[in-house]
């Protein structure tokens, strides 16, 4: 195996730990706030965290066993529209801590997606990791955008 391709799959490994554990503090997070908006926007994080790892476990998979990457064309999980019909409660104080946690987790997301772009030769393996970078830059934009929105 090439130095290379160890060093991605090491990457991906530390990729897979980082949307697991974001995966499991958005399911959480969703569990404790009571106001629907934060409970939407935590379910919608938690969902697509998952597709990332369980894409990302192909990936390893297909990289370590055929040295192929996979591709990638984002996620078609949409956020779920908010209830029109009442008005949109703010989050609590709990739900601040919360989504400054949520952003300092998107913003490691991002940066090892761009370390792997970098340093990534292959042309599908640098659309795939720019595709995922964007994600979680969206994520990160919806997640900072509440939270600016909160502090206000």
């Amino acid at each position: 195996m090439s130095e290379d391709r160890k060093e991605a799959l090491d990457a991906i490994l530390r990729g897979l730990e980082i949307e697991k554990e974001t995966f499991d503090f958005y399911t959480k997070a969703e569990q404790k706030t009571f106001n629907p908006a934060g409970k939407r926007i935590f379910r919608w994080l938690a969902k697509t965290e998952e597709q990332h790892y369980l894409k990302l476990t192909e990936l390893y998979n297909s990289l370590n066993s055929q040295g192929r990457w996979v591709f990638y064309g984002g996620t078609t999980i949409s956020l779920e529209p908010a209830d029109l019909g009442g008005k949109e409660l703010g989050f609590d104080t709990g739900d601040l801590d919360a989504l400054e946690i949520a952003i300092s987790i998107e913003k490691k997301g991002i940066a090892l997606f761009d370390e792997l772009t970098r340093k990534t030769s292959d042309p599908d393996g640098k659309a795939m990791l720019k595709t995922l970078c964007d994600e979680e830059r969206e994520h990160l934009r919806i997640v900072s955008g509440k939270y600016a929105a909160l502090k206000a």
